[in-house]
């Protein structure tokens, strides 16, 4: 059982570095993420991915003496960080969508009616899941998860298995790209935002102007309208700025993991 053991070690350690680092990076995905799937269901296909990375990606070379309860410590939390990583810079363009589209609910008057988004399980006005749902199908249908694939293979090319922590650069690399969530947000909103808020300066206006008229009965149609206008608007564009998004997220996780 030993000399097993021992003959087997090498594939072992690879093989538990490697579903550390997909484990971690399923479980922070949307959809994989999502409370309407099963943990079960994503360790089960963080496990698979895992056996079909083993091949391609270089082992770790570990010895059996070498290891210790610290330094397993010190990779697990290693591999664990690369993971968070990845998974940051899909998470950050859908998220930053999803922002959007609440910034522009609560312009229309939506904020009163909001639902549970069956993937993030947070509360959300409808226009916010809706984006999220465009955003996410767009995500697969340019080969998003390809690029994930590919990520993965890459970064232990990059980022060997090592029991080193990442330098400032590459935390600073990190936070600056989560900013990125909220230009993201603004650019997608801008247009709806600016226009719903002229609107609504406008009625300001007049109902200071015409204390008789009911302003209410008048502004909410206008602005559901209007901003039910730009949300078909920024849908037809989406294809562009999720193309533009995910070419920006293929360098960050390039860039970065240099950084480590």
């Amino acid at each position: 059982m030993n000399e097993f053991f021992k003959i087997a070690w090498p594939d072992i350690i690879s093989f538990l570095f490697v579903f550390v680092r997909v484990g971690v990076l399923f479980g922070i995905l949307p959809f994989f993420s999502a409370e309407i799937v099963p943990r079960k269901v994503t360790a089960i296909l963080a496990f698979f991915m895992s056996l079909v990375l083993m091949p391609v990606v270089p082992p770790a070379s570990i010895g059996m003496e070498d290891i210790n309860v610290l330094m397993l410590v010190v990779l697990i939390i290693h591999e664990m960080m690369i993971g968070i990583c990845l998974a940051l810079s899909i998470n950050v363009i859908l998220a930053g969508i999803q922002i959007a589209g609440q910034l522009a609910g609560f312009q229309m008057g939506f904020a009163i009616a909001n639902v549970v988004d069956p993937i993030t399980g947070a509360n959300a006005p409808i226009t916010a899941n809706l984006l999220y749902m465009v955003s996410f199908l767009l995500f697969f249908a340019f080969g998003g998860h390809h690029l994930l694939i590919k990520a993965m293979v890459e970064s232990y090319y990059l980022i060997p298995v090592t029991d080193s922590f990442p330098q400032q650069g590459f935390l600073f690399a990190a936070i600056s790209y989560a900013a990125n969530m909220f230009i993201i947000a603004i650019k997608v909103a801008s247009p709806m935002i600016g226009v719903l808020l002229l609107i609504n300066v406008s009625f300001a206006i007049i109902a200071r102007s015409i204390p008789q008229m009911n302003i209410f009965i008048m502004a909410f149609p206008l602005t559901i309208s209007v901003g039910l206008f730009f949300i078909i608007l920024v849908i037809k564009i989406m294809p562009y700025i999720m193309r533009n998004d995910l070419q920006q997220a293929w360098g960050f996780m390039k860039s970065v993991m240099a950084l480590y």
